[in-house]
């Protein structure tokens, strides 16, 4: 038996993962590869509000609501200024906190192993991650930068050579990268002084893996010589992935291996150049090698490109043309295929010792609105000392001062008439949803919205008709549910969780049992 076939607990996420997609197609059955191992048929699971990624995994971890580990959206602040705020906000790396362990107020299964004795790691899981040494266990987490397009001036170096050099945009940091142009063979030379690849005019995107003092950074690139003087670069969506822990988050292995997609995913929905990020291959070998290289006890794995697919897909497979439907389901469905893969690799490689508990933290819904209180904001005359922020369907409103007389009835009669489901909820409202009263997380205000519609934070029309997708609604709404389901001696014995916020005793139940051997 290997050391990787031994009894352990692996939890895995597939972010957006939607319950009747998974039931119909029979994905994530991991009976077809450990076929001695009994297993559970595909629950519904609640999620609860705001129904998206950073506050629902804080729910499967500590077992409570946004009112008790404090994560209240995929976006807060806390005590910044606004012009800090607005400073930072854009940036992937400092308006990450949400994901972060440390950002929790409500201890969660970490600690609870931790006590046990057990020892855990985690690849691409949010709250399983600290910046806080003494905190960390072996984990690593991915951020992305949008693709780009540059224009770089070459200058003369030699006989039949020319080089060039570009800043690329990537969160946190601007590492240089050089380029030198071998005018005989026309061969492209892209590097950073640690890592090179070679491109010709026009080749197929390769991907370069390059060191940044906070991780490891991956981007697929292609080059067209425009003329002797000028390259045009084609960046892909490029991914910073962290580690922490001592796990190392450079690919390991050469020859470009790491996270960044090297095309185009979910072409049915027109007018985008997302690369996945990270791309589920990734997540999967990267998951293989922490087993290898840490040996947890317990592994927690996401892979979030089902979430992805949906959300720039899910309209154009419920809302667009028959073709448009049919192309962009099968869009779907193939993401859905590749991760299930994935999965079932890892399980092979686990064994049938393994315990697996498979989950999804939120559904999905289309949008067809998309609406910027911080417009309203801009029109009110307010933008100077008060910005929103917050998640799909919850906006909070983060002010420098009290809002004084008059100023949340004015803002709330003009997002209002952007839409009548905008609504402004009362103290009890908040605790009856589960969010916290008080806290400087949730700002001076917060703002709901209806299904289908969706707050954006930009700068952008205070109202605009989009064909998008989205999650974050009231936890009321079916289609916001993701799926529960678990494969194992143990795992299979527990029921199913009422919703996410009862997971976390369903996975000490497990390993109790799997203590005492069952």
């Amino acid at each position: 038996m290997s050391g990787r076939q031994r009894r352990r607990l692996v939890v895995i996420c597939v972010d957006g993962g939607l319950p009747g997609i998974i039931r119909d197609h029979g994905f994530f059955d991991l009976r077809t590869v450990l076929p001695t191992v009994p297993g559970t048929p595909v629950h519904e699971l609640r999620s609860i509000y705001p129904s998206s990624t950073a506050p629902s995994h804080a729910s499967f971890l500590t077992g409570t609501h946004p009112s008790g580990h404090g994560i209240v959206g995929n976006r807060f602040w806390e005590r910044e200024s606004v012009a800090e705020i607005r400073r930072r906000a854009d940036d992937p790396l400092s308006a990450f906190h949400p994901y972060e362990r440390t950002s929790l107020t409500a201890p969660s299964l970490l600690d609870w192993f931790a006590q046990q004795g057990a020892s855990a790691a985690a690849v691409h899981f949010p709250q399983t991650f600290a910046r806080n040494a003494r905190a960390a266990i072996p984990a690593c987490y991915s951020l992305y930068a949008p693709a780009r397009d540059l224009v770089v001036p070459l200058s003369p170096a030699g006989d039949a050579v020319a080089d060039g050099r570009v800043t690329l945009p990537c969160p946190g940091h601007e590492p240089t990268l050089y380029l030198r142009l071998d005018q005989r063979t026309g061969v492209i030379t892209i590097g950073d002084g640690h890592a090179a690849v070679a491109v010709t005019d026009g080749s197929p995107p390769v991907r370069l893996d390059i060191p940044v003092p906070s991780g490891s950074l991956s981007v697929a690139v292609s080059c067209l010589l425009l003329d002797g003087n000028r390259i045009r670069m084609k960046l892909g969506t490029a991914v910073l992935t962290m580690g922490f822990g001592g796990l190392d988050p450079a690919p390991r292995r050469r020859g470009g291996d790491g996270a960044a997609s090297l095309h185009v995913e979910y072409t049915a929905s027109p007018q985008h150049d997302f690369h996945e990020s990270p791309r589920a291959e990734w997540v999967e070998r990267t998951a293989l090698d922490v087993l290898d290289e840490h040996d947890p006890d317990v592994l927690f794995v996401r892979f979030n490109q089902a979430d992805h697919a949906q959300e720039f897909l899910y309209w154009h497979a419920v809302r667009g043309t028959a073709g448009e439907q049919g192309h962009a389901w099968q869009q779907i469905l193939d993401t859905y295929a590749r991760i299930d893969a994935c999965v079932r690799r890892i399980a092979e490689a686990v064994g049938e010792q393994g315990e697996f508990l498979l989950f999804s933290d939120h559904g999905i819904d289309y949008v067809e609105t998309h609406l910027s209180p911080n417009r309203v904001l801009s029109d009110l005359g307010l933008a100077d000392r008060m910005v929103f922020q917050g998640d799909s369907n919850c906006a909070y409103l983060y002010a420098d001062a009290p809002l004084g007389a008059g100023v949340e009835e004015r803002l709330g009669d003009a997002l209002r008439a952007l839409d009548p489901s905008v609504g402004v909820p009362t103290v009890a409202d908040r605790a009856r949803w589960g969010l916290p009263v008080g806290s400087p997380r949730v700002g001076r205000m917060t703002v709901t919205c209806g299904r289908h519609i969706e707050f954006q934070y930009g700068e952008a029309a205070a109202r605009a008709d989009v064909a998008s997708a989205s999650h974050g609604h009231f936890p009321s709404d079916p289609a916001m549910s993701g799926f529960y389901r678990c494969f194992g001696r143990a795992a299979a014995l527990p029921g199913p969780p009422g919703d996410i916020t009862g997971a976390a005793s369903v996975v000490r139940a497990i390993w109790s049992r799997m203590a005492r051997g069952i």
